[in-house]
């Protein structure tokens, strides 16, 4: 269950990331961050879904927290490869060295607690989806 879910967000979270990216290239549109919770949160409902119609069960209190972790490790690693193509492929590719030196110039403490607390609320995000939201889906999916 853990590996097919970790697989179905990647691809549910690339695809949706790549959605984005390219609407906010062809239509010239700034997205903000908030638009990537968004990505996050449709990926992980949508692959919380397919597990528990395949395999008809909630995850428990342990896959739930392997799931969560592991889908933000996943989000992270393909976050990291969009942005590095994109600052081989935008037009905008030049104004990614004035956001990197924005964020050069900030102190390393600040910016590592701004990672935490962005990770933290995306695991606990994730953690109520596998969780909360599995198990009221589980109940609509087989009403007893």
């Amino acid at each position: 269950m853990i590996t097919k879910t970790i697989l179905n967000f990647t691809g549910l979270y690339a695809a949706l990331q790549l959605c984005i990216i390219s609407i906010g290239e062809v239509f010239n549109i700034e997205m903000n961050s908030g638009a990537q919770i968004g990505v996050m949160i449709g990926a992980a409902y949508g692959a919380m879904v397919a597990s528990v119609s395949a395999f008809g069960r909630a995850p428990t209190f342990r896959e739930n927290w392997i799931m969560s972790v592991s889908v933000n490790i996943s989000a992270l690693v393909v976050s990291f490869i969009f942005l590095i193509v994109m600052l081989f492929v935008s037009a905008d590719a030049p104004a990614m060295d004035d956001v990197m030196l924005v964020i050069s110039e900030l102190p390393l403490g600040i910016l590592m607690i701004g990672f935490a607390v962005s990770v933290l609320v995306q695991t606990l995000v994730c953690l109520l989806i596998f969780g909360k939201v599995a198990r009221r889906y589980l109940t609509k999916l087989n009403p007893a």
